[in-house]
């Protein structure tokens, strides 16, 4: 009787082991797109200026347009990528692009919207979310969460890793790092500061920070920066960024 007891007592260890009280990370990130009003964003229309150039992100029904207004010289230039591809456009003429540099441009454009809206498509099928652990940033409590892209629909920085500290509190989102792998390698560390809301969207921009070390931890960049040991980059700041949700 005496090893039946101590057998279900190990079991029943066992069991709350399995189920633990470890945070689903999907849940959490559901809950910070919620809070970030993804869903808003996904029938409406963000525009905003960055770095003197304007940009429109409209999506409905699966549907999406970006676009970017730049001027060359003295040509008006129109990008724009959606359901369908990226074109480009001169003075209102469409331009034909080698391959190489459509994938270029297309790259730059998707990777500003990216960033502009995180953390709107966090929740797709490419997307691997780890949960790290509990962390504080400043005397704030933080669920730090890994997530990580396939290879089939991650896109072509799917190697890239990001880590996002997301607030116990109000679920959102104050600080990201990530590594990227383009013309060479690096690692960031981002800082929200001027956060709005914009009929429920909420903006934000993000103070950029490089490491000094050549190989840093991601997870512990945020352990840099609370010793000011980060390398303040440039200033992510989105001009003028209004949000109307479509009729």
């Amino acid at each position: 009787m005496r090893k039946i007891f101590l057998l279900f007592i190990c079991s029943a260890a066992i069991l709350i082991s399995c189920d633990s009280n470890t945070p689903d990370p999907r849940s959490i990130m559901m809950e910070t797109m919620k809070a970030h009003g993804t869903d808003l964003a996904s029938q409406g229309k963000l525009d905003f200026t960055f770095r003197g150039i304007d940009y429109s992100v409209k999506r409905e029904g699966g549907n999406y347009n970006y676009e970017r207004h730049l001027t060359i010289g003295e040509d008006a230039i129109l990008d724009r990528l959606n359901n369908s591809g990226f074109y480009r456009y001169s003075n209102d003429a469409k331009i034909n692009l080698p391959d190489s540099l459509s994938q270029r441009y297309s790259a730059s454009l998707n990777s500003v919207i990216y960033f502009a809206q995180l953390p709107y498509s966090l929740d797709g099928d490419a997307i691997n979310l780890k949960y790290i652990g509990q962390d504080s940033i400043k005397g704030k409590s933080y669920h730090e969460i890994e997530v990580t892209f396939n290879e089939e629909g991650g896109g072509e920085d799917h190697e890239d890793v990001f880590v996002y500290w997301i607030n116990q509190q109000d679920h959102l989102i104050d600080y990201l790092a990530y590594s990227y792998c383009e013309e060479e390698c690096g690692y960031r560390f981002r800082e929200s500061v001027n956060r709005r809301n914009k009929n429920g969207v909420i903006i934000q921009d993000y103070n950029n920070y490089k490491s000094t070390k050549i190989d840093p931890e991601l997870f512990n960049m945020d352990d840099l920066f609370e010793k000011d040991q980060l390398e303040l980059l440039s200033k992510i700041e989105l001009e003028r960024a209004s949000f109307k949700a479509n009729k």
